[in-house]
């Protein structure tokens, strides 16, 4: 039933478990800008049911039993709306936001709407800051948060409840929209973040024991262990997947194992290897910046065995580019369906700072890393790609000076360091800072060639000199 305007229903479904202190300000964030509440409980023994009743909302009881998508389809079944937004009891929608909510849906000729998602640095953190950036943790994300509801709505994974299923099945479309929210999850809690990375390993594990033939748990295993530091564990979860990719239905997504396997595969510098994950994983689900991201790093890596100054190696920058740039174009105008863990803007740019560097077109690369950096003004990885351009650029002191803040635990910005030093001819402070290159090669270096860059001061720096 539409509203008296004509315009469509929101309903707002929420689960949550003791969460008396935060979810108030989550329901007074929706205040206005959706028709209904349906708050699905799974064992309070706090004040959650009695606060969420008195702002009006439906109060559902289902005890927890390790399956976080029964409690959303069971708040999605008694819905009324047109459409749902779906947030958790740590989230806000942020203020002015409800207006265009109500635009966004209206007349909405996509199926799933992507949200955008700003992580507050600290839980005291006023919405205005955070949504400039200023006080944010890391960059914006984009959700699936705002679904239209139909009758076959199901959310499927009892650890990252996730809806691809029911959008490949239906051939629904995803669109970016204009709807922020504020997230006060996290707040700096590392330890926090560890120990929902835990019992989500423990909890995926269970449901490959129960479901062996569906790989949807394998490639959300897999992405929670490289997340964690613990690859080698994530190699046979994703071949395993990998072999049993020919019995999967068309409606299943395999986007997670693909991603992770190419991931893997760049960790080994198998370029090849990454390609081939992207094509395959696009081949069942569909273009994603992932694939594309995924792809333009195997490129360069093809490129570098090939030598980036012959035609064979031109032709692979250029691919690697084009791909960087579809990646781009896709976060940027689409939006990704899921953030899967390979690509978000700005790692797209710097990969695409690499390229454009390793096919000599310095000045533009310079631009590109310039991008990263004031897209991420924190990211050391966009410092270090600045600086090598800069070395290359024969502005080496300008070099140590951008990549100093950079200067921590991984190995890449040290290596330029050293570069630089070399150049300026200070090659006892070049010997240092190679030596603590080394000293950080634990999980390697960002970008392959800068295994090449290593071999040539290594060279370079064998001999006699000050």
């Amino acid at each position: 039933m539409s509203r008296p305007d004509g315009s469509p229903r929101l309903s707002l479904c929420l689960v949550a478990r003791d969460e008396e202190a935060l979810l108030p300000g989550c329901l007074e964030s929706v205040r206005g800008a959706v028709d209904e509440l349906v708050v699905v409980d799974t064992g309070s023994t706090d004040r959650t049911r009695e606060i969420a009743r008195a702002a009006g909302a439906l109060v559902l009881e289902r005890p927890w039993d390790d399956d976080f998508a029964a409690p959303r389809n069971l708040a999605a079944r008694h819905a009324t709306g047109d459409w749902i937004l779906v947030l958790d009891a740590d989230e806000r929608l942020a203020p002015g936001t409800g207006a265009g909510l109500r635009r966004v849906v209206r007349g909405a000729a996509f199926d799933l709407g992507m949200v955008r998602l700003h992580n507050a640095a600290s839980a005291g953190d006023a919405a205005a800051e955070v949504l400039s950036g200023a006080a944010r943790r890391g960059p914006v994300l984009l959700l699936p948060r705002l679904v239209r509801r139909t009758p076959d709505l199901a959310w499927t994974g009892a650890v990252h409840e996730n809806l691809g299923e029911w959008l490949l099945r239906r051939r629904g479309r995803r669109a970016a929209v204009p709807v922020d929210l504020v997230h006060y999850g996290y707040v700096n809690d590392e330890a926090l973040i560890l120990r929902k990375g835990a019992r989500n390993i423990e909890l995926l594990r269970r449901c490959i024991e129960r479901e062996p033939d569906d790989v949807t748990p394998y490639g959300y295993l897999a992405l929670e262990l490289l997340e964690a530091g613990r690859a080698d564990e994530a190699r046979p979860v994703v071949e395993a997947a990998w072999a049993r990719l020919p019995r999967q239905p068309a409606s299943r997504c395999f986007a997670r194992v693909a991603v992770a396997r190419g991931i893997l595969a760049l960790r080994r510098i198998d370029g090849a290897g990454a390609v081939e994950a992207a094509r395959v994983g696009e081949g069942r689900n569909g273009g994603h910046p992932d694939f594309d991201h995924l792809r333009a790093a195997g490129l360069e890596i093809l490129a570098l065995r090939a030598g980036t100054g012959s035609e064979e190696g031109a032709r692979l920058l250029g691919e690697a580019e084009q791909a960087e740039v579809s990646a781009l174009r896709r976060l940027r105008e689409e939006g990704p369906f899921e953030f899967l863990g390979a690509a978000s803007e700005g790692r797209a740019l710097l990969q695409l700072g690499v390229v454009r560097c390793l096919a000599g077109r310095l000045p533009e690369a310079l631009r590109t890393f310039g991008e990263a950096l004031a897209l991420e003004p924190g990211s050391a990885a966009a410092r270090v790609g600045a600086a090598e351009v800069l070395v290359e650029l024969g502005q080496a002191a300008k070099a140590l000076e951008v990549v100093a803040p950079a200067l921590g635990a991984l190995p890449d910005g040290w290596l330029v360091a050293a570069s630089a030093a070399e150049r300026l001819g200070a090659r006892d402070d070049a010997r240092t800072f190679l030596a603590k290159a080394r000293q950080r090669l634990g999980s390697g270096y960002l970008h392959a060639h800068r295994g090449l860059r290593q071999d040539r001061l290594e060279r370079s720096l064998a001999g006699p000199g000050t």
